[in-house]
């Protein structure tokens, strides 16, 4: 039993240990396999991080080296460009150097937008070179506008300062020669829009408008220059009957002297009445005529003196005249009557028209104007001294002027020079 029984026993042992045998084989093995998968696994890993450490880090310069070689803008001469701009404004470039101006601005707008153009880029294909260039050439340009503007006003406000000294000076002629003379409306229209816009000149010069000062008084002197012209034209045309004036005073003159009588020459122009007796100046006074005194007289209601060789018919006190005394000439005579009819033929006066009458020499002047119906008026002291001298028949002549203007005077010589014809006087004149 015994016997038997130890076999198994030992069987029994056998197994045991063949399976424990296996067990530690087996499970070994696992074990080492086990271990060397972890440690591939985490090499794998560490390839792994390595790689992307190393990309990232690689990306990274890269990007540091893209930035840092990256073109960066030109603000600063961006910013020169304006200031110039600025600069070219202020001396008022649009005015005095447009073109100039124009083409800066120009220039600025497209550095503006190669600028904005650009910055739309990814930062590392950007490339301001162009802006670059753009701003140098509007800078450039703006401080060319602002030099050419400054030397331009400068110049505008010289040339300025010496036309509007020339236009005043022509208005101050103007008003010297002929303020007193009732030159005719349109003439007298231009005269005044030229000192107006003198005026305004003035006042655009004050106000450092010298572009627009300059306008004004170009304009002014065109509008002076003219009205100066026509009334020069209109008043030699006018004196040129001085010459026909002169012999008819001398007439008188001589008149008064074969006769020993009073005679009275009116002198419209100098605003004059001379009083001779005899042949001889007694006295001289001043006298106002009619608004329209120059020119003879051609109608009734037109306030003009009459010129020629009169006498007088009446002589009124102060009763009969309500102009203080008068003394009332024969106008119309027969040449005043005979130049109205050729007039009123040719249709230079209306079919309506009257010749008019009642021209005298009386007093209530002294009012400073002409405001006479084209009487001769004198202060009622020298009408009194007058009055007293002239008798019902005394010639009265009246002319325009005795004296010419310079340019006439060669002219005016030679033919005050020609012998007098003499001049019939009116019939019963007496002393």
């Amino acid at each position: 039993m015994k016997f038997l029984l130890k076999p198994q026993l030992d069987l029994r042992r056998g197994s045991r240990f063949f399976i424990s045998q296996f067990k530690n084989i087996f499970f070994r093995r696992g074990m080492d396999t086990t271990h060397y998968g972890e440690q591939a696994e985490r090499k794998r890993w560490a390839r792994t991080g390595i790689f992307f450490v190393s990309g990232l880090v690689f990306w990274l310069v890269t990007f540091v080296v893209l930035i840092m070689s990256s073109a960066s803008p030109p603000a600063a001469v961006v910013e020169q460009a304006w200031k110039a701009l600025s600069a070219a404004r202020r001396a008022q470039a649009q005015f005095y150097a447009p073109a100039l101006l124009q083409a800066a601005e120009n220039r600025w707008l497209q550095a503006t937008a190669a600028w904005t153009a650009e910055n739309k880029k990814l930062f590392f294909r950007r490339n301001f070179q162009g802006v670059y260039d753009l701003a140098q050439t509007t800078k450039q340009q703006a401080g060319r506008a602002e030099s050419t503007a400054v030397t331009v006003r400068d110049s505008l406000q010289f040339t300025t300062v010496a036309s509007l000294a020339f236009v005043k000076q022509k208005v101050d002629e103007f008003k010297t020669q002929f303020t007193r003379l009732p030159v005719g409306a349109p003439l007298r229209k231009k005269f005044v829009a030229g000192e107006l816009l003198m005026l305004e000149s003035q006042f655009a010069f004050q106000r450092e408008a010298y572009l627009l000062s300059a306008l004004k008084v170009k304009q002014a002197e065109a509008f002076v220059g003219s009205a100066g012209s026509d009334a020069t034209k209109f008043l030699r045309a006018y004196l040129t009957k001085v010459p026909e004036w002169q012999r008819w005073a001398a007439e008188t003159i001589d008149w008064s002297a074969q006769n020993g009588a009073t005679a009275i020459v009116v002198d419209k122009m100098a605003h004059a009445c001379y009083v001779y007796v005899g042949g001889k100046k007694r006295a001289g006074y001043s006298i106002e005529l009619g608004p329209r005194w120059l020119g003879h007289k051609r109608q009734k209601g037109d306030n003009a003196t009459p010129e020629g060789h009169y006498y007088i018919t009446k002589k009124k006190s102060r009763r009969q005249t309500k102009y203080y005394k008068a003394l009332e000439i024969n106008y119309p005579n027969d040449d005043d009557q005979q130049r109205f009819a050729e007039a009123k033929a040719k249709g230079e006066l209306p079919r309506h028209a009257h010749i008019g009458a009642l021209i005298e020499i009386h007093g209530d002047g002294g009012k400073g104007v002409n405001w006479t119906s084209g009487c001769v008026a004198l202060r009622n002291q020298d009408i009194d001294q007058v009055f007293e001298l002239a008798k019902v028949g005394a010639r009265v002549t009246i002319v325009g002027s005795l004296k010419s203007s310079p340019t006439l005077e060669p002219n005016t010589a030679a033919l005050s020079n020609r012998p007098l014809n003499g001049a019939a006087h009116p019939p019963n004149a007496s002393n």
